[in-house]
């Protein structure tokens, strides 16, 4: 219960963000700033140690980039990201929700038509798991209490991480541009994993 009410908060202030990030690019548009923003989804595959207790995970990210000049951008997004795990031992069910949040940094190699880019993220994971401990039955023999029964149990835990995302990718189209990027989520910690997203960007003030 009280993983699912942070994650209702996060998802909350998640989409506040997203509509803060939509009124300042409205704005900028007024102003003709070169402002940008996105929406992506898609899949993270786990690598390292966290590939041997987790399964393919599945989620998304909004972002907002300023335009330094044609080839150059800075940015900010946040994401979330959910992952189940192998339920060993048997009912453990555990599960990680990942949200990154990061500025970024972006280098497009050709700035019309087909827009191949490079770029760099740094920020913080902020980590959510849960791991449940199955019932035990007590053991009795010949109505001997041997040892007690252990109940059902659901261990929570957060903390926060500082990592970096080498990213690669590509837009295409005229205004509102449709395209996919390549990111390697190295989080200095047991979460490293790689997300393949597809997405849209629109720009405006230009």
């Amino acid at each position: 219960m009280y993983l699912e009410f942070n994650l209702k908060k996060i998802m909350k202030k998640l989409r506040t963000i997203v509509l803060v990030v939509l009124l300042v690019a409205g704005f900028s548009s007024i102003a003709n700033a070169q402002f940008s923003v996105g929406a992506n989804a898609g899949v993270a595959m786990p690598v390292g140690s966290f590939e041997q207790k987790f399964n393919m995970g599945f989620g998304g990210y909004a972002d907002v980039a300023y335009s330094l000049n044609e080839h150059m951008s800075i940015g900010f997004n946040i994401g979330f990201y959910s992952f189940k795990g192998t339920d060993y031992p048997a009912g453990s069910n555990p599960s990680t929700r990942i949200l990154p949040v990061f500025a970024d940094y972006k280098y497009y190699l050709d700035t019309e038509g087909f827009m191949p880019y490079v770029g760099m993220g740094l920020g913080m994971y902020v980590v959510y798991s849960s791991i449940t401990t199955p019932e035990i039955p007590a053991n009795v023999v010949g109505g001997v209490t041997l040892a007690p029964a252990i109940p059902k149990y659901e261990h929570l835990d957060n903390y926060k991480k500082f990592g970096i995302s080498p990213t690669v990718g590509f837009w295409i189209g005229d205004e509102l541009k449709y395209g996919a990027s390549v990111t390697y989520h190295i989080t200095f910690f047991d979460a490293s994993n790689i997300g393949i997203n597809i997405g849209i960007l629109y720009p405006f003030g230009q």
